[in-house]
């Protein structure tokens, strides 16, 4: 058996207590580390993915920054926030932004917890039905836009084949301006309904069944089942709907290009596409930055609200 031979001198046990202090120091220090090794590759991830893009998009958005390199750039600061305040083609991307997001998730949210009810009954057939109804999901959207954009076209467009094999005028789907719009939410609501009722379903799947056998007992009609039962215990379901769906159409850009390109006029420029039109169309990259962070702003706004709601 291996012993330390034991020093000599009058302050041995001075030098024993601090070579056991330095090594609970360096012990300390070597579980820190270790620590904060395991989160250091998702704290680098997120950093380079997330922070320092938005931290370089504010600093752009404070410059005139043509997108060609070799034009001179010139720090302006709040001057691009100050005149996106009186910009009329802003403020018209705000407005088709709103009017899309508000109309397009509160049909989807309608409609897929409206299918998502009919769905959760069962019966003979029940699950090739879901099927179907999850088809849309699995297409790109930019493919989906095709598609629709094929459909909708005014002279060899499905729908306005049909529309003239029963006598009725053709429409103009994308090149009206109101039914532009409502091409477009048309298209989305397609898409991501199925999205809506597969949240729901898994929901509405989740509930207890307590509630429902007292209801019978006291003689509830299905209405109040529905109005004092389901609808209370599915608002954090309808919550995270509602969540995921605003924050993905407030970015939508996919579905106005290749339908739209934001026409006609200025009728489907939502805000992701004037973001494309100032950076690359009309060189003004500091306006698109000072857009992108506005929406970036109103984004945290939404979802800082809804998460409140997810918690009812």
């Amino acid at each position: 058996m291996l012993t330390v031979p034991k020093a000599s001198g009058s302050n041995t046990p001075l030098r024993v207590e601090r070579a056991r202090l330095d090594f609970l120091r360096a012990s300390r220090f070597y579980a820190c580390f270790k620590k904060y090794q395991m989160v250091a590759p998702t704290v680098t991830i997120l950093f380079a993915l997330t922070i320092y893009p938005m931290v370089y998009m504010v600093w752009i958005s404070l410059h005139e920054w043509p997108i060609i390199a070799t034009l001179p750039r010139r720090f302006e600061g709040l001057e691009q926030y100050e005149y996106l305040l009186f910009d009329r083609s802003f403020w018209d991307a705000v407005c088709a932004s709103a009017t899309y997001l508000t109309i397009s998730v509160t049909l989807q949210v309608g409609l897929g917890f409206a299918f998502a009810l009919l769905l959760s009954v069962g019966g003979a057939g029940t699950t090739i039905v879901r099927l179907l109804f999850m088809l849309p999901l699995f297409i790109s959207p930019v493919v989906a836009a095709l598609i629709w954009k094929f459909m909708l076209g005014y002279d060899l467009g499905i729908l306005n084949y049909f529309i003239r094999s029963i006598g009725l005028p053709p429409v103009n789907w994308l090149g009206g301006e109101g039914m532009a719009m409502a091409s477009l939410i048309l298209v989305d609501v397609w898409q991501w309904t199925p999205f809506s009722i597969l949240i729901l379903l898994a929901g509405l799947a989740s509930l207890p069944s307590e509630p429902y056998e007292a209801a019978v007992l006291d003689g509830a009609s299905p209405w109040q089942t529905f109005l004092y039962i389901t609808l209370p215990m599915m608002l954090p379901a309808l919550a995270v709907v509602v969540l995921f769906r605003t924050v993905d159409a407030f970015k939508m850009f996919d579905l106005a290009y290749v339908l739209t390109r934001g026409g006609p006029g200025d009728a489907t420029n939502v805000l992701a596409l004037e973001v494309w039109r100032r950076g690359f169309f009309e060189n003004q990259m500091g306006a698109a930055a000072a857009i992108s962070v506005f929406m970036v702003v109103i984004a945290l706004g939404l979802v800082s609200i809804l998460a409140k709601l997810v918690k009812i």
